[in-house]
């Protein structure tokens, strides 16, 4: 049994601390690992990382690709194209791994007959960061209870069955690759062709907020780039009463979080930043919704 973990980066010193959690797996018995690192980097700036790695004392097989294609969907297909593994399982470049994760993502498929299982990415503030954004928790993860059945997911932790996306032919849809989303609409095709996809909160990997966007331009920029993706993976492929019915659900949760953030308001940033946010994401639905499709915000290289 092979697992490949599929990995992108681009110019992050994080690298070497995710590549260090990913060869300490604690493997399940007969279980092999092979870790796929695509470097979006045409200077190659991650090359010597990983060459430091693969000279450790190490049965994980680390194999370096560059792909320069400024289109991080392009650059996710390139790891499940050079992946050989029965299993795919996908973490970030700025994240690593609990020792148990592959061993616990790896069960939990088993266990609840999933063809997909995400898990915890647990979120951490760095000392300097503002008092309102720590308090109000405000990039922290959805998190679910274990066995929960789920219709997207994100490459920050995963891991799914190759066979399942081969013979399909999915890939990550390159529109999507210079605004994210690219895993959010990657996923919920999964969910529409059958797929079964579980959450299981005992399958952690930590990741810490980079500096640059501990403000609120940036979580107002992020969260655009979600009600875009929101709208170009759901709610623009929905056709009748479906479109309609989730067209008054934005339109309520428009409403409510207007509401919510007017009489949060005098408690502070960390009390009403969150419903602001929520509106932002819910107008810019409303938005696409109406005007059709704008420029998409691009968030690439700040994944």
């Amino acid at each position: 049994m092979l697992v490949s973990v599929c990995l992108c980066t681009y110019k992050r010193d994080t690298l070497d601390r995710t590549l260090s959690s990913l060869v300490s797996q604690v493997l399940p018995d007969g279980c092999q690992l092979e870790v796929i690192v695509v470097d979006n980097d045409k200077e190659e700036s991650g090359r010597a990382t990983c060459e430091r790695h693969k000279d450790a004392q190490s049965e994980v097989n680390i194999r370096y690709f560059v792909n320069a294609e400024r289109n991080l969907a392009s650059v996710r297909n390139s790891t499940i194209e050079h992946a050989s593994g029965d299993y795919l399982a996908f973490i970030d470049d700025d994240e690593w791994a609990d020792p148990n994760w592959i061993a616990i993502l790896h069960s939990s498929l088993e266990e609840y007959g999933a063809d997909a299982v995400f898990g915890v990415v647990d979120v951490q503030y760095p000392e300097s960061s503002p008092s309102w954004i720590v308090a109000g928790d405000m990039f922290g993860k959805d998190k679910h209870r274990t066995g929960e059945v789920l219709k997207k997911g994100a490459t920050s932790n995963a891991i799914l069955k190759a066979h399942w996306v081969n013979e399909r032919k999915i890939r990550f849809d390159p529109e999507f690759g210079k605004s994210g989303g690219e895993d959010t609409d990657f996923f919920h095709r999964m969910y529409r062709l059958g797929a079964h996809m579980v959450f299981d909160n005992r399958a952690i990997v930590s990741e810490t907020v980079e500096p640059h966007r501990l403000n609120l331009d940036y979580l107002k920029k992020q969260n655009v780039r979600i009600g875009q993706t929101h709208w170009n993976y759901l709610w623009s492929r929905q056709k009748g009463l479906s479109f309609f019915k989730t067209g008054l659900f934005v339109c309520a949760q428009v409403i409510a979080s207007a509401v919510l953030t007017l009489v949060t308001l005098p408690f502070g940033k960390s009390r009403y930043a969150r419903w602001y946010l929520l509106l932002v994401r819910n107008l810019e639905k409303l938005k696409m919704a109406v005007v059709g499709n704008s420029k998409k915000v691009e968030l690439y290289g700040n994944h």
